[in-house]
């Protein structure tokens, strides 16, 4: 009679590294470089569904929803256009990303542009909330491929400013064409557009939210 041996996590690791990965389980390609969902391994396991993996945290549901009550009550909506969740933005053949939020000028994102595809024009300012991509090897520093890649991408492509914010750090950085980025507090007053500011940070306290 043979012993029933349970898998071991290592096991576990070798069968999931040598699967293939399904697409649907891609968030991000850059230069051809897949970025999957944070916990996309989780998913292959059968730990975790994969609406568990895709969906916002109670925290960037939050910020999210901040932000686009500022647009909502500030921006100039005849000019821009705000979107937020996943934002499929088209690059080029190697490059599609998705953006948390994004603010596109009317005079660029025509409705000609407007389609069941990926936008495939610069927005004027792109919002990232924390990070929700991880490689294949989830030991690699995910900074330089991932954040420096796709802020330098996104600038190429024509965007003016990308704020990224990273609540785990209390930071947001901005960076803009030509400029060294620029770092803050979660508490300080950070321009989004002309004549609009946020302050994540003392918005999140006037909740009772803590972080």
């Amino acid at each position: 009679m043979t012993a029933h041996v349970p898998p071991t996590a290592a096991s576990e690791n070798k069968k999931i590294k040598n699967r293939k990965v399904p697409s649907y389980l891609v968030r991000e390609t850059i230069d051809d470089i897949p970025f999957y969902y944070r916990d996309y391994k989780a998913v292959l396991s059968k730990k975790k569904t994969l609406e568990e993996t895709r969906g916002d945290s109670g925290l960037q549901s939050i910020i999210k929803a901040y932000l686009m009550k500022l647009f909502a009550a500030q921006l100039d909506w005849d000019r821009y256009q705000p979107v937020s969740g996943e934002v499929g933005n088209h690059l080029d053949l190697r490059t599609n990303l998705s953006l948390d939020l994004a603010v596109y000028d009317n005079a660029v994102l025509t409705p000609d542009k407007i389609n069941e595809k990926y936008i495939a024009v610069p927005p004027k300012i792109v919002i990232e909330i924390d990070i929700r991509v991880t490689l294949e090897d989830s030991t690699t520093d995910i900074f330089d491929p991932y954040i420096l890649t796709k802020v330098n991408k996104l600038l190429a492509f024509g965007v003016e400013r990308i704020i990224w914010v990273f609540t785990k750090n209390n930071t947001i950085i901005v960076a803009k064409p030509g400029n060294t980025w620029e770092i803050f507090r979660l508490d300080d007053e950070v321009v989004l557009l002309e004549g609009i500011t946020m302050n994540i940070g003392g918005y999140l306290k006037s909740k009772g939210i803590g972080i």
